[in-house]
């Protein structure tokens, strides 16, 4: 019972530091249980209980369990206005009584009352010496200033959602992708793959993929208009390396290791070896490869050629890994199959059983014919992916590819056409998609954001994921900001 309330309002970080956490508890407790005790002045009791509340507020809601003060904000915006209001009250009382007294009954007073800092900190004396005369004053207006402080500090907290707004943080205000920019802001800190800065803004990656010798990087050379630079096409399987190809560059070769603007755009590749690595017994894939194409009808697009998946490879823990790894992490996926080559592996067909059809990966039926294909069959074995009793050679979800051949070459050239253009309308879908899995992100995050402003985080997260991230809403204008 008490592990499990434990968990739901204890932050993150006390969970991961179980220990640190109860000896600094319970030594504070004793401390302050001890001085409760000794200590016969309520007011200084009733300081040192305000001292814990508003360090708490600023330490312990505000910085490490902002959704317990989100839920309960107005309950805690009235008392951190309450005690404000109280301990301001009772230093303008001592601060006007100092600046009343006649300093010729008090002259110890005369020298502190004197100093512009001193007569902020000071109140009047209680108690004389020995010899009769007023001790110096206390610096007991000082506790009222501090709390004052403190307690003006978590009310600013609080307003600065509704002073800086929460559809233009101040990072963000010219910034070309204001949502990828607030979405960065909110998830600062998080180093995986999925929530990495350049992810809402990264290119799109789309992955080329199937069994062996179906026409894949056949089908990536048509579509950008040449082979690019360690393409090979053959009746034998030929794609021996995962290749990034990164689209739009101002040369055609193998990425230089120090190229940074070209090579960042396959960091996918350097993610996935570290998973691999991780899953694998400290193995990475070796056979990887980043290149550079000119293509600018597709900038913004990196193409994944992919080696022809063989039952064989699938047994390796670091080829299957990878494959599926790329096959998950990678924006779209075009499956490419030769109707020539039999039945689909099951393996194979795991990677996509999660998968929406149109939304995450489409069929390229290459070297298709009308007369010899038996629909039956292909339908029997693409139940495999997308599950039974679906029509499988839908116009919308998948693409047939005649051969290349004097009899359809025109056919070939169309199919090519229509491939293009349905790789970029790829891009609204995969915008989508980010939209979606960004939301499911905040979400995933939101206990775990931390620091001072992790309030304007949490209301910013929700106003993205109410609004700005809601593919069917459109994101609200903030009047009420004074940056717009």
């Amino acid at each position: 019972m008490f592990a499990e309330l434990f968990s739901q309002v204890a932050p993150l970080f006390m969970q991961e530091h179980l220990q640190m956490t109860i000896f600094f508890g319970t030594l504070s407790y004793v401390l302050f249980f001890l001085n409760w005790i000794i200590n016969t002045d309520w007011e200084a009791k009733f300081n040192w209980f305000s001292l814990i509340a508003g360090l708490s507020g600023l330490l312990y809601l505000h910085y490490s369990n902002v959704l317990l003060l989100y839920q309960y904000e107005v309950i805690f915006f009235s008392m951190w206005s309450f005690l404000l209001g109280y301990h301001t009250l009772i230093w303008k009382s001592n601060y006007n009584r100092v600046m009343t007294m006649n300093e010729k009954s008090m002259s110890s007073l005369k020298r502190k009352k004197d100093s512009i800092v001193y007569r902020l900190l000071i109140v009047l004396p209680t108690t004389k010496n020995a010899a009769g005369h007023w001790n110096d004053p206390p610096f007991k207006n000082a506790i009222h200033l501090l709390l004052g402080f403190i307690y003006g500090c978590l009310l600013c907290l609080h307003c600065i959602p509704h002073l800086c707004g929460t559809s233009h943080p101040l990072i963000c205000l010219n910034d070309p992708s204001p949502i990828c920019c607030q979405y960065n802001y909110i998830m600062e800190g998080f180093d995986l793959h999925e929530v990495s800065k350049s992810f809402c803004s990264a290119h799109v990656n789309i992955a080329f993929t199937g069994s062996w010798s179906t026409g894949k990087t056949y089908l990536i050379n048509a579509v950008l208009g040449h082979n690019y630079v360690t393409a090979q096409s053959a009746p034998a399987p030929t794609t021996d390396k995962f290749t990034c190809i990164t689209l739009g560059s101002p040369y055609s070769d193998p990425i230089r290791s120090d190229d940074y603007e070209r090579r960042q755009h396959c960091e996918l590749i350097s993610h996935i070896n570290d998973v691999v690595y991780r899953t694998c017994d400290g193995k990475t894939q070796p056979n990887v490869l980043d290149v550079a194409d000119e293509n600018d009808e597709f900038t913004g697009f990196v193409l994944y050629d992919m080696p022809g998946y063989q039952r064989e490879y699938g047994q390796d823990c670091i080829y299957r890994h990878f494959y599926q790894q790329l096959i998950d992490k990678v924006d779209y996926t075009y499956i490419v199959w030769d109707l020539s080559h039999g039945k689909i592996e099951d393996e194979f067909a795991d990677f996509f059983h999660n998968k929406a059809r149109g939304t995450n990966y489409e069929l390229i039926y290459n070297r298709y014919d009308d007369k010899s294909v038996d629909m039956g069959f292909l339908n029997q074995q693409f139940s495999k992916i997308s599950g039974p009793g679906q029509e499988m050679l839908s116009e919308m979800y998948t693409m047939k590819v005649h051969e290349n051949a004097t009899t359809s070459g025109e056919l070939f050239y169309n199919d090519i056409l229509h491939l293009r253009s349905k790789i970029k309308s790829v891009n609204q879908t995969v915008y989508d998609n980010r939209k979606k899995l960004m939301k499911e992100n905040l979400i995933k995050h939101q206990h775990r954001l931390t620091g001072m402003l992790s309030l304007y985080k949490l209301k910013l997260s929700q106003r993205l994921i109410e609004e700005g991230l809601n593919l069917h809403i459109r994101p609200k204008t903030r009047s009420f900001s004074l940056f717009r």
